[in-house]
Protein backbone atom coordinates (compact mmCIF):
# COMPACT_ATOMS: atom_id res chain seq x y z
CA UNK A 1 0.00 0.00 0.00
CA UNK A 2 1.42 3.36 -0.94
CA UNK A 3 1.60 6.26 1.49
CA UNK A 4 -1.08 8.14 -0.44
CA UNK A 5 -3.48 5.23 -0.07
CA UNK A 6 -2.74 4.97 3.67
CA UNK A 7 -3.26 8.70 4.10
CA UNK A 8 -6.54 8.56 2.12
CA UNK A 9 -7.75 5.58 4.17
CA UNK A 10 -6.95 7.33 7.49
CA UNK A 11 -8.60 10.56 6.28
CA UNK A 12 -11.69 8.58 5.31
CA UNK A 13 -11.83 6.92 8.76
CA UNK A 14 -11.42 10.30 10.49
CA UNK A 15 -14.17 11.76 8.28
CA UNK A 16 -16.55 8.91 9.11
CA UNK A 17 -15.74 9.31 12.82
CA UNK A 18 -16.48 13.06 12.65
CA UNK A 19 -19.80 12.40 10.90
CA UNK A 20 -20.78 9.89 13.61
CA UNK A 21 -19.86 12.37 16.35
CA UNK A 22 -21.83 15.13 14.62
CA UNK A 23 -24.89 12.87 14.36
CA UNK A 24 -24.65 11.95 18.06
CA UNK A 25 -24.40 15.61 19.09
CA UNK A 26 -27.33 16.54 16.85
CA UNK A 27 -29.46 13.69 18.25
CA UNK A 28 -28.68 14.70 21.86
CA UNK A 29 -29.46 18.34 21.12
CA UNK A 30 -32.91 17.36 19.80
CA UNK A 31 -33.65 15.34 22.92
CA UNK A 32 -32.87 18.11 25.41
CA UNK A 33 -35.39 20.93 25.80
CA UNK A 34 -34.22 24.32 24.63
CA UNK A 35 -36.31 26.16 27.23
CA UNK A 36 -36.01 26.65 30.94
CA UNK A 37 -38.38 24.47 32.97
CA UNK A 38 -41.34 26.26 34.52
CA UNK A 39 -40.91 27.11 38.16
CA UNK A 40 -43.60 28.15 40.58
CA UNK A 41 -41.83 30.35 43.11
CA UNK A 42 -44.00 31.22 46.09
CA UNK A 43 -42.26 34.53 46.74
CA UNK A 44 -42.80 35.56 43.11
CA UNK A 45 -46.45 34.50 43.28
CA UNK A 46 -46.97 36.47 46.50
CA UNK A 47 -45.32 39.54 44.96
CA UNK A 48 -47.36 39.20 41.75
CA UNK A 49 -50.60 38.92 43.74
CA UNK A 50 -49.87 41.70 46.24
CA UNK A 51 -49.04 44.15 43.44
CA UNK A 52 -52.40 43.48 41.78
CA UNK A 53 -54.77 43.25 44.74
CA UNK A 54 -57.38 45.99 45.01
CA UNK A 55 -56.63 48.78 47.48
CA UNK A 56 -59.55 47.74 49.71
CA UNK A 57 -58.28 44.15 50.16
CA UNK A 58 -57.80 43.19 53.79
CA UNK A 59 -54.87 40.80 53.22
CA UNK A 60 -51.15 41.48 53.32
CA UNK A 61 -48.22 39.44 51.96
CA UNK A 62 -48.18 37.06 54.93
CA UNK A 63 -51.91 36.46 54.50
CA UNK A 64 -51.45 35.81 50.77
CA UNK A 65 -48.72 33.26 51.52
CA UNK A 66 -51.00 31.57 54.07
CA UNK A 67 -53.84 31.36 51.54
CA UNK A 68 -51.52 29.90 48.88
CA UNK A 69 -50.08 27.34 51.31
CA UNK A 70 -53.56 26.14 52.27
CA UNK A 71 -54.53 25.98 48.62
CA UNK A 72 -51.55 23.72 47.93
CA UNK A 73 -52.56 21.57 50.90
CA UNK A 74 -56.09 21.36 49.50
CA UNK A 75 -54.82 20.37 46.03
CA UNK A 76 -52.53 17.73 47.53
CA UNK A 77 -55.58 16.24 49.23
CA UNK A 78 -57.22 15.89 45.82
CA UNK A 79 -54.29 13.92 44.39
CA UNK A 80 -55.22 10.35 43.56
CA UNK A 81 -53.17 7.21 43.10
CA UNK A 82 -55.74 5.87 40.66
CA UNK A 83 -55.44 7.86 37.43
CA UNK A 84 -58.58 6.19 36.03
CA UNK A 85 -60.67 8.61 38.09
CA UNK A 86 -59.01 11.98 37.54
CA UNK A 87 -59.87 14.93 39.73
CA UNK A 88 -60.81 18.17 38.05
CA UNK A 89 -58.88 21.11 39.41
CA UNK A 90 -59.58 24.67 38.42
CA UNK A 91 -56.93 27.37 38.44
CA UNK A 92 -58.30 30.35 40.26
CA UNK A 93 -60.17 28.31 42.82
CA UNK A 94 -63.73 27.21 43.08
CA UNK A 95 -66.35 27.21 45.83
CA UNK A 96 -65.15 24.05 47.59
CA UNK A 97 -61.50 25.14 47.66
CA UNK A 98 -62.34 28.64 48.88
CA UNK A 99 -64.52 27.25 51.65
CA UNK A 100 -61.83 24.74 52.66
CA UNK A 101 -59.12 27.42 52.75
CA UNK A 102 -61.26 29.81 54.78
CA UNK A 103 -62.21 27.08 57.28
CA UNK A 104 -58.64 25.84 57.72
CA UNK A 105 -57.23 29.31 58.23
CA UNK A 106 -59.94 30.12 60.75
CA UNK A 107 -59.52 26.80 62.59
CA UNK A 108 -55.71 26.59 62.60
CA UNK A 109 -54.77 30.27 62.80
CA UNK A 110 -57.81 31.92 64.34
CA UNK A 111 -57.97 34.45 61.52
CA UNK A 112 -60.81 35.15 59.14
CA UNK A 113 -60.46 36.72 55.72
CA UNK A 114 -63.32 37.95 53.60
CA UNK A 115 -64.25 35.28 51.07
CA UNK A 116 -63.92 37.87 48.33
CA UNK A 117 -60.24 38.39 49.27
CA UNK A 118 -59.55 34.65 49.13
CA UNK A 119 -61.28 34.48 45.74
CA UNK A 120 -59.21 37.40 44.47
CA UNK A 121 -55.93 35.89 45.72
CA UNK A 122 -56.71 32.62 43.94
CA UNK A 123 -57.76 34.46 40.77
CA UNK A 124 -54.51 36.42 40.80
CA UNK A 125 -52.57 33.23 41.44
CA UNK A 126 -54.10 31.84 38.24
CA UNK A 127 -52.98 35.06 36.56
CA UNK A 128 -49.45 34.42 37.87
CA UNK A 129 -49.55 30.84 36.56
CA UNK A 130 -50.60 32.13 33.15
CA UNK A 131 -47.81 34.72 33.24
CA UNK A 132 -45.15 32.03 33.75
CA UNK A 133 -46.74 29.80 31.10
CA UNK A 134 -47.94 27.06 33.43
CA UNK A 135 -51.59 27.17 32.30
CA UNK A 136 -52.90 26.50 28.85
CA UNK A 137 -56.09 27.75 27.30
CA UNK A 138 -59.34 26.64 28.93
CA UNK A 139 -60.69 23.36 27.62
CA UNK A 140 -64.08 23.64 25.97
CA UNK A 141 -66.75 21.14 26.86
CA UNK A 142 -67.83 19.07 23.91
Amino acid sequence: MSSIQVFTFIALLVGVLLVIIALMVWQEAKRRPSYEPLEYIVNDAVKHISERLPEDAEVNRADIRRILEWEVFYLQGLAQDDRKNPVETVAGGHEASIEYIANQIHTKHGVSYPQSDIEEVLRLEADYLMAIGAIGDPVGEE
